[in-house]
């Protein structure tokens, strides 16, 4: 990436990107595939086998791809592409200045951020360790992947889109070689009559879907914000980016994992033990580095936008810390709680949608407002939503805390709105 475009993107982070520097939705759509087309696709289908027959597996993971694509990514991309805004400083205009480096940058981008970071390391550490080792080297792995991975990032956008163009191949191929496996070992009957030894909803299976990439879809407007402002091009990039990928992967991983139960993996979310159970050759595991480092630069450079415009000073350095603090976490051993993980993601991040959905099109007619430093209404509704997918106790938990903050956030304004007439 050039010295002169390393400097457009450091000062469009604060501001409007102008249309005379839009970019083709084809690279925003390939940073989108190579997101999702990564190996947390594969452990949220191995994910779902835990709790779902492969039938309904397939049922949940479709289900949640389009609600992703239809109630995340579509409007909220919307929004970066018109506007020209990144999530941050539409958070500004929702939240307030200050808050939206909590509610937007911390829970949107930051959190997540970091999290994925430290799983996709932990994964590809795991991949290497079964490909080169018969010992136990996989937090030296952690280490220098982690600090590998983060390079394209540091770059920008640029950099990044090169990387997912190179990753799509290698990642059709162990789609591939991951269904051909499964077909090998075990018949495609002997597949769908799979029993699960607990027995969850599809309800479940969705939330589960939609907390694997709520984040992703939900800072959409840092990569939309470089296309042409219409729906029809944010859909292509939408449709382009995720559909495919995710439905083919998660659909493929569960297949896997399912597999790799019956032979002794009780992780099937870990998709280098049910690769190593599988018996794929070392090709399938140099697939899986590449994937998740597409992954990876993703989260980084969220999450780098983010401190940046919380904290100020470089988005370079930003970015560089996230991975170092990803790495650490993968020291910690996160990935042993990745399906927590997910809940918690889903649960929170998808009513900072609701509320940033609901002003932008329902409160405010396509307008941005300045709501000063802290706009408690916005945090109010955003925190009770949040919490609301531990109560409620059926349905989908991420759509629940979507409605339940949108519902109460539209009839707020509505009511307050008619109480201001009364008195005039």
């Amino acid at each position: 990436m050039s010295n002169s475009a390393k400097e457009q993107e450091k000062s469009y982070i604060q501001e409007r990107i102008p249309s005379s520097q839009k970019k083709s939705w084809i690279g925003v759509a390939a940073i989108y595939f190579g997101m999702t087309a990564a190996i947390s696709s594969f452990s949220a289908g191995g994910g779902l086998i835990t709790g779902l027959n492969l039938t309904n597996s397939f049922i949940s993971a479709v289900a949640g791809i389009v609600l992703l694509l239809l109630i995340f990514f579509i409007p909220l991309g919307f929004i970066g592409a018109r506007e020209g805004y990144n999530t941050y400083l539409i958070g500004e205009y929702i939240f307030g200045k200050k808050a939206t480096n909590l509610i937007t940058g911390l829970v949107i981008a930051v959190l997540p951020g970091v999290g994925w970071y430290a799983v996709q390391v932990s994964i590809a550490a795991e991949a290497v360790n079964q490909m080169f080792t018969t010992g136990n080297l996989t937090n030296l792995f952690i280490i220098v992947l982690g600090i590998l991975f983060v390079i394209p990032a540091l770059f920008g956008i640029t950099s990044m889109s090169w990387l997912d163009y190179i990753s799509i191949p290698a990642i059709l191929l162990i789609t591939i070689l991951g269904f051909v496996k499964v077909i090998s070992i075990s018949s495609l009957s002997d597949a769908f009559a799979y029993v699960p030894s607990t027995n969850q909803s599809i309800f479940w299976g969705i939330n589960l879907i939609i907390g694997a990439s709520v984040a992703g879809a939900c800072f959409s407007p840092d990569y939309t914000r470089w296309i042409k402002g219409d729906v029809k091009t944010v859909t292509y990039t939408g449709a382009t980016g995720i559909i495919a990928p995710k439905v083919a992967l998660t659909a493929v991983g569960s297949m896997m994992a399912l597999t790799a139960t019956t032979i002794g993996v009780d992780e099937p979310w870990d998709i280098s033990q049910v690769l190593a159970a599988l018996g794929l050759p070392g090709l399938s595991m140099i697939l899986i580095v590449l994937l998740q480092w597409t992954t990876t630069i993703v989260a980084a450079y969220s999450a780098g936008i983010a401190l940046t415009k919380a904290v100020g000073w470089s988005r370079f350095w930003w970015t560089f810390i996230v991975a170092i603090i990803g790495v650490i976490l993968a020291l910690f051993g996160i990935i042993k709680y990745f399906i927590p993980f997910l809940n918690i993601l889903a649960a929170f991040v998808s009513p900072v949608a609701a509320i940033i959905i609901t002003e932008y099109f329902f409160i405010n007619k396509r307008k941005l407002t300045n709501k000063g430093s802290f706009y408690w209404p916005s945090i109010i509704f955003w925190f009770v939503g949040g919490c609301s997918a531990f109560i409620i106790p059926f349905f989908i938990p991420a759509i629940n805390s979507f409605i339940v903050s949108m519902v109460g956030y539209y009839l707020y304004h509505k009511f307050t709105s008619k109480t201001k007439e009364i008195v005039k």
